[in-house]
């Protein structure tokens, strides 16, 4: 395996996202942005496959990439898209962090407290949200569940602060980003932070995800 291409790989998938968060988040709608907002997480996922790593490792970040791709168009056919390939992605890194977990550090009290405090923060921004989703209220239900679940697996791997990170900013990013859609006016003056926080918690914890298991066999 050549670790400088790897290193190489995920160095350019970073900066691609920096420098699309820096200056082309806030483009008029297109196919060019959108594919410049697919690139770095499609990079991240390249660079996973040259790694070595998991399948569904890669897997996931693809997934992510799509919903990336979807959600860089206006409309709800296409963030209902980008929602199903966000779900699906962390459908496949339950499966993967499960199939890892520790059985003796999902037993203690800090696996239960984390348990607790994930399930207690998720429940409390659904019922925030659910007035305001309408007919998206079981789909939202639905991938509130999964991202939940997801950040579970996450803490049930192990004691491993690079991947907690990850997930935590991952939480975050979709908390937000639900916020942003569901609850902020078009003029709200949370909008001047909203989006470059949805972007850079997601990129940094997709980058913090991928690196928990590329890194840690380097």
């Amino acid at each position: 395996m050549n670790w400088h291409y790897v290193n190489w790989l995920y160095i350019a998938a970073v900066l691609w996202g920096v420098g699309y968060g820096v200056s082309l988040r806030n483009w008029p709608q297109s196919h060019a942005r959108a594919i410049a907002k697919t690139v770095p997480v499609a990079l991240l996922s390249a660079t996973a496959f040259a790694a070595g790593m998991p399948p569904l490792l890669v897997l996931a970040l693809a997934l992510s990439a799509l919903g990336d791709f979807f959600l860089a168009y206006e409309g709800e056919r296409n963030f209902l898209a980008g929602l199903v390939s966000f779900l699906l992605a962390h459908v496949s890194y339950i499966v993967l962090f499960f199939g890892e977990q520790d059985p003796v550090w999902s037993g203690t009290l800090p696996f239960f407290a984390g348990t607790l405090l994930i399930f207690v923060f998720s429940m409390s921004v659904f019922r925030r949200l659910r007035p305001h989703l309408g007919g998206m209220r079981l789909p939202v239900a639905l991938y509130t569940g999964i991202l939940s679940a997801m950040a579970v697996a996450a803490l049930a791997r192990g004691p491993d602060p690079v991947l907690i990170a990850g997930v935590v900013l991952l939480v975050a990013s979709d908390a937000v980003l639900a916020f942003e859609r569901f609850m902020f006016e078009p003029q709200s003056a949370h909008r001047r932070w909203s989006g470059a926080f949805v972007w850079f918690t997601y990129l940094l914890g997709q980058a913090l995800v991928t690196a928990a298991f590329i890194f840690a066999v380097a």
